[in-house]
Formats: C-alpha cells, sequence, structure tokens
C-alpha cells in the first residue's frame, strides 16, 4: 500500500475576476509526493469537528503556504502590516496538526504551515518582519521563486543538516515569520538575520518538521528539495523516527 498524504487546501474566493470558487493547492506538492512514490490528497477547508476524521484517513500531512495567520490565535492585536487573513483556514488546520500529532502522524509544514502549527502549539509570530530590530535579507524575494535567494544556517546533528549541510540557499516568499517557538519544537535553522527558517519537534515520537521556503517551487532546480517529499512518505510508510534515519537516501 502506498503511503497516503494529505495535503492541505486553500479557497480561492470568486472575486476578483475568477469564475468560480476553487479548492486548491500548488502542483509542486502534488508532484513531489508522487515522485517519492506516495498518494496525494489533497483535504478542503472543513468543520474543525471532522480533522479527526481526514487523519484517520490519511498516514501524513503536509501543511502548505498561503495567507497570513491570525494573531488573535496568539492574544495579539492585528496591526496595519497584516496581509489577508483566512479564520476558517486557521481553524481547521490547527485541529489538523493537533490531530495528526495526537496520533503521532508524521507533519511537514511549509511557509504559512510552518507559521501555523507554531501558533497551533502556543507560539507566536511577528505580524510583518519589518517588526525585526535586524531586518538585513530579502525574505519576499523578486527573483523568479523556483530559484534560491538567501542562505540559512543549519545546526548540527539533525535531519535538515544531513542533506543541506551546514549552509544552504532557499528560495522566500513570505512577509511574516516565527516570533515565539512554541514549546514542543526546537529551531535548526536560521537566516542571517536571525528569523528561524526551520524547526522540528523535540518529542522522538513525533515526526514534524517544518520550513519557512518553498521546496514545492524548487523542485525543478534543486534535486534536494525532493527529499523532504521523500522523507514525509518514508516515514508515513515506516513510521520511522527521522532523527533515526538521516541516511537513508
Amino acid at each position: 500500500m502506498k503511503p497516503i498524504i494529505g495535503i492541505g487546501g486553500n479557497h480561492l474566493t470568486a472575486e476578483l475576476g475568477n469564475q468560480m470558487e476553487k479548492t486548491y493547492t500548488p502542483q509542486g506538492f502534488v508532484d513531489g509526493v508522487q515522485v517519492a512514490g506516495g498518494i496525494p490528497l489533497v483535504i478542503p477547508i472543513s468543520d474543525p469537528m471532522d480533522a479527526e476524521h481526514y487523519i484517520n484517513a490519511v498516514d501524513g500531512l503536509i501543511l502548505a503556504g498561503g495567507q497570513d495567520v491570525s494573531p488573535i490565535l496568539y492574544d495579539e492585536e492585528p496591526t496595519h502590516r497584516l496581509g489577508v487573513t483566512h479564520p476558517a483556514r486557521d481553524a481547521f488546520e490547527i485541529a489538523l496538526a493537533r490531530e495528526a500529532y495526537n496520533q503521532c502522524k508524521p507533519i511537514f509544514a511549509v511557509c504559512r504551515g510552518m507559521q501555523l502549527i507554531n501558533v497551533a502549539f502556543g507560539g507566536s509570530l511577528h505580524q510583518d518582519i519589518s517588526q525585526l530590530e535586524e531586518y538585513d535579507v530579502q525574505h519576499d524575494q523578486k527573483t523568479n521563486i523556483q530559484y534560491a535567494s538567501h542562505s540559512i544556517s543549519i545546526a548540527p546533528n539533525n535531519f535538515l543538516r544531513s542533506f543541506l549541510g551546514e549552509k544552504h540557499l532557499v528560495n522566500s516568499f513570505h512577509h511574516q515569520g516565527v516570533k515565539e517557538l512554541a514549546e514542543p519544537f526546537e529551531a535548526i535553522a536560521w537566516s542571517s538575520d536571525g528569523l528561524i527558517e526551520a524547526f522540528q519537534a523535540k518529542e522522538r515520537s513525533q515526526n514534524i518538521f517544518a520550513v519557512q521556503w518553498h521546496p514545492e517551487f524548487m523542485l525543478a532546480s534543486s534535486q534536494k528539495m525532493q527529499y523532504f517529499f521523500d522523507e514525509i512518505v518514508f516515514l508515513a510508510g515506516t513510521g520511522i523516527h527521522y532523527q533515526d534515519n538521516v541516511i537513508h537516501y
């Protein structure tokens, strides 16, 4: 049986010239899972009470990019720098993340997904990273998103370091970022201005890894970005902890 990987879907409303509403996910997530030998299943935004049913039906979960996460969820007033939010998506994906955690199913979180899962477990965000005292890196790149735009530094002795090395170049397409990291997680990569670029679960019973960049957009230009999809499919199919399996590529 091929592992089924649920991908949290986004919602495009019928406005600004669109002819119909759509539930969708970027094609790179679908491609990455399929190349890794998994079955991608896009999960529509739904009632949070249904999260358990969805997680029961999948072997792993991907949380994708998209709208800003509402600061109301971490007890902050929205500032004028906050972008578009989607409260229904926030509520549903928080429920998905917590249920996947309860069932010890692997989670791979990307950009907004990384921010969302941090908030889901008690962390907070910079509503706009211009709030940082040092803001020297172009986190919202002008170059095509399939190409890398800035470097990250990676801590030793973790899954990410095993295939990206001490430093690596990544793309960047965001204006929010992790401020206070939730207690269940530990940071493992940073940009040169100190923003957290990746974290992982502390608990060895949990296969959770999150990145601020977009591997799904870099698949054509970097084979190493496929490894994230290989990993979640592998973990979903075996239950092995990723820290015990850093050399299976």
